[in-house]
């Protein structure tokens, strides 16, 4: 079993390992970014690597294919919010609410995994089942629906997609919107854990300066750089590249991926080349959830290291790297 790791507030090695024994036993227009349309998903930037997600399974969805998918009996929508921060006022009709907060817990560091038993149980009085293709989608910033994917995927899930632009993007587009969640049917998810996704410090301090890891840090450049350390340690960990999250999106008011050939220069500046493994991280662990995502989409294996700076930042023992520099 590859590090499930163990910290104040999160998962434990024990609790994954009894899960998985359960487990085994029991439509923007001309989206240039390559978000699915109707019946077509693109390829990938590089050879992409053996994945969770099942068959023909795009990890991005176009309003479009939504729109044509609604009412599919083998499609659960998802409408992931922060409910008791910023409770969603427009919904996708049909779509089930999945609070954000029901999906981590910050006992200890900020936003971390809870156990297994719990994302299971929030997950199934959700509607999710294995043989549903699961899609989710948000609104505020791109990170809230990629946070509930990586969860999903790292709970083995075999078909879960989000939809590219989120709500706003829906609504912009003049789709039809209603007041009121769905109300979601129970589902009987079992997971088959996939512990590999996630990294912890050790891992990455061992890895240091090895030429196939991309390190890529989604927080701004201010914070990367070390002009602002929002009360942590100045800086970055060592090789990072920066991509901020947002310079992904063509706009925050519309957070749709950029051209996919503008994505994949990116990654590129930053630091990351084909074949590489990429390890996303941020402060805490939200932003580096879509750039974990987008990563996926292109391509490339992904691993999400989830305590992010604020553990390594507060650990004087790992070295830390100021400036714009990798």
């Amino acid at each position: 079993m590859v590090l499930a790791v163990t910290r104040r507030g999160a998962f434990s090695i024990a609790a994954v390992g009894i899960l998985a024994a359960v487990a085994l036993g029991a439509g923007a227009p001309s989206n240039a970014a390559g978000a699915a349309e109707p019946k077509s998903a693109s390829p990938a930037a590089t050879a992409a690597p053996e994945s969770p997600q099942a068959g023909d399974v795009p990890l991005l969805v176009s309003t479009a294919w939504v729109a044509e998918h609604l009412e599919d009996p083998e499609v659960l929508l998802l409408h992931v919010a922060m409910l008791n921060m910023a409770p969603p006022e427009a919904f996708i009709p049909g779509a089930a609410v999945l609070d954000y907060h029901s999906i981590e817990t910050s006992e200890g560091l900020a936003i971390e995994l809870p156990s297994p038993q719990q994302l299971v149980s929030v997950f199934r009085v959700s509607g999710v089942s294995n043989d549903k293709h699961v899609v989710l989608y948000g609104g505020g910033a791109a990170h809230i629906a990629a946070r509930a994917f990586v969860t999903l995927e790292y709970l083995g899930h075999p078909r879960v997609s989000v939809m590219d632009g989120g709500i706003q993007t829906w609504a912009h587009e003049g789709r039809p919107t209603v007041s009121e969640a769905g109300k979601a049917t129970p589902g009987d998810f079992v997971p088959k854990i996939n512990t590999d996704i996630l990294v912890d410090a050790a891992w990455i301090k061992e890895r240091l300066g090895d030429p196939r890891i991309a390190l890529i840090d989604a927080r701004p450049a201010s914070q990367y750089a070390g002009r602002s350390n929002r009360g942590l340690r100045e800086g970055h960990i060592p090789g990072a590249g920066n991509i901020y999250f947002v310079e992904l999106l063509e706009s925050e008011d519309l957070p749709r991926l950029k051209p996919r050939t503008e994505a994949e220069a990116l990654f590129a500046a930053a630091g990351a080349e084909p074949g590489d493994t990429i390890v996303s991280y941020c402060q805490i662990g939200m932003r580096a959830s879509y750039n974990y995502l987008i990563a996926r989409h292109l391509g490339y294996d992904v691993k999400f290291y989830d305590a992010s700076w604020q553990e390594w930042g507060a650990d004087e023992s790992l070295p830390a790297q100021t400036g714009s520099g990798r």
